[in-house]
């Protein structure tokens, strides 16, 4: 059996300056458990264990192969129970719909389209009213954040790996996406 999930990942960049925002505010929050940059993506669609990973691979190039990429950012914070992420901003309502599209096309099964949340998972904690506050805080000191905008260009189907010192990704499969809304393709 294996753990399978897909997802976008972060350009260089765009984790590199996430990396630099989050120094000053993990100093702050040593209580909470903080994933490092190599795990960070937005994950699409979990489909936990599975038999076969070759059948999966299928699926997921046909689902992916009609998908439009979209202008995106990383911007402030938000909880929830036991995890900190950090927020994914659309371009306009067009790019929305190509985010909105994609999330439904790789979702195991329908997702409500109104409770997809975008977010990359930063740190978590144990469930509790001290992780809770430290979190709250955290998220607090990253209201403001605002990176740079990138246009996504490919989803990646991982295979996860459940180690002691955290999970490991290993990409099984990459599609490209087509441009985004808005430009000739």
């Amino acid at each position: 059996m294996v753990r399978l999930f897909s997802a976008i990942e972060l350009p260089g960049e765009v984790r590199d300056e996430l990396a630099d925002r989050l120094s000053a505010v993990r100093a702050t929050a040593p209580e909470l458990s903080w994933s490092p940059p190599e795990r960070w993506h937005i994950t699409l669609g979990f489909y936990g264990d599975r038999e076969h990973a070759d059948r999966r691979t299928t699926w997921f190039r046909e689902r992916a192969a009609p998908l439009r990429g979209f202008r995106a950012r990383l911007r402030a914070a938000g909880r929830f129970p036991g995890v900190l992420w950090i927020g994914v901003n659309v371009l306009d309502g067009e790019h929305a719909t190509a985010l909105r599209e994609m999330a439904g096309a790789l979702a195991d099964q329908h997702v409500d389209q109104l409770a997809f949340v975008p977010h990359v998972t930063v740190a978590r904690w144990r469930r509790g009213r001290p992780g809770n506050d430290v979190a709250a805080r955290a998220a607090a000191a990253l209201d403001g954040y605002r990176g740079r905008w990138w246009l996504t260009d490919e989803v990646v189907l991982y295979r996860s790996d459940p180690t002691p010192e955290g999970p490991t990704y290993t990409a099984l499969d990459r599609v490209a996406l087509s441009g985004a809304p808005g430009k000739q393709h």
